[in-house]
């Protein structure tokens, strides 16, 4: 399916938790299939296994990229006392004891005659001569975040009730409550909201790009909770946590973490314009955070002095910077630009 303009607004944007899970229980209730577009990794999966549980339904994963036609199909029996040939479906699609959803992940990154065969499936819940019990919810990423996306055929994009999902910090805080996540992602997060989606980074020296999400936090609380139980420092795990998030976010965060003490006195940095810098990201993180805890917003003299300090980073830092002043109330006003135009950049 091309994507159509509506589906790159936020308009009628849906956020991945409750706000879902409301729709999800109206077109349950109307037999409706719906179709959830979103980024990778934003928690598509999670929030329709979590809305399964919550409601007493089986949650039963088809991964129709993977399969061919006679893959859902089934395989063909003799039935001797009627003389025919009937259709014995796959187990994915046997009779359960209890109500059961299919769950139809990546649907359009599966090849076309795959596509052809689910028709059926979607509107009449059927495949074959062979009903199909329960209901069905399909989800993709757009061909925009995705290359290996295939164009949907028009009669089954009209199949479906499409929503565009986004990742929704207040409602992922709520979840990641729920379910334990380290106390120090949560503490990250609540000052870089912005970190929670980011687009594709390039992880050097293998130019991966790496796509910050909120399933990458997921992934680096579980990290941290597993070092925490073999006692290993956090400098350990450095390029586990680099992994996941990419370098500028994933240094960001470990700078937050404190991996590291300035080797040069911030005062120093802050008041003479020679000073060297640190060339290791992280020992500059946190040289620069150290500089927005100790100057002084009320002093003209210290203002002009972090403003000299700021023109000698790179644009990275300078972010840093101003975020970590803006958690002390300090406005940089020289970095408003630059500021808004990476939010920008990283709205999800």
């Amino acid at each position: 399916m091309a994507e159509r303009d509506w589906l790159e607004t936020e308009r009628y944007a849906v956020a991945i938790g409750e706000p879902l899970k409301r729709l999800l229980d109206v077109l349950y209730e109307a037999g409706q299939v719906p179709f959830l577009w979103g980024a990778p990794g934003i928690g598509k999966t999670s929030v329709v296994r979590e809305w399964a549980s919550e409601r007493g339904l089986e949650l039963v994963p088809v991964h129709l990229p993977t399969m061919e036609p006679f893959d859902l199909r089934g395989v063909p029996v003799p039935d001797h006392q009627r003389r025919v040939t009937v259709w014995l479906p796959p187990e994915t699609f046997a009779p359960r004891d209890k109500s059961t959803v299919h769950f139809l992940d990546e649907l359009n990154m599966a090849e076309l005659p795959t596509l052809r065969a689910v028709f059926p499936l979607i509107l009449e819940g059927r495949l074959g001569d062979v009903t199909i019990g329960g209901w069905r919810i399909a989800a993709g990423n757009p061909p925009s975040a995705s290359t290996l996306a295939n164009e949907l055929p028009a009669p089954l994009v009209n199949r479906f009730c499409h929503l565009l999902c986004r990742a929704d910090i207040n409602h992922w805080f709520r979840w990641a409550h729920r379910v334990g996540i380290h106390n120090s992602v949560l503490t990250y997060l609540e000052r870089n909201p912005d970190h929670l989606y980011a687009e594709p980074q390039r992880l050097d020296p293998t130019q991966h790009q790496v796509l910050t999400t909120p399933r990458s936090w997921h992934m680096v609380s579980d990290i941290l909770h597993a070092a925490e139980k073999r006692q290993m420092p956090v400098t350990a795990i450095a390029p586990l946590i680099v992994g996941w998030l990419g370098r500028a976010i994933g240094v960001h965060f470990l700078a937050s973490l404190q991996i590291s003490v300035p080797t040069i006195d911030p005062w120093r940095a802050l008041y003479e314009p020679d000073a060297p810098l640190p060339a290791d990201p992280h020992q500059l993180y946190g040289l620069v955070k150290a500089v927005a805890q100790i100057v002084d917003p009320m002093n003209s003299e210290e203002m002009q002095k972090l403003e000299a300090f700021a023109q000698r980073l790179t644009d990275e830092f300078r972010i840093f910077l101003a975020q970590e002043c803006a958690a002390r109330g300090v406005h940089l006003p020289m970095l408003d630009e630059l500021l808004d135009r990476w939010r920008r950049r990283r709205r999800p």
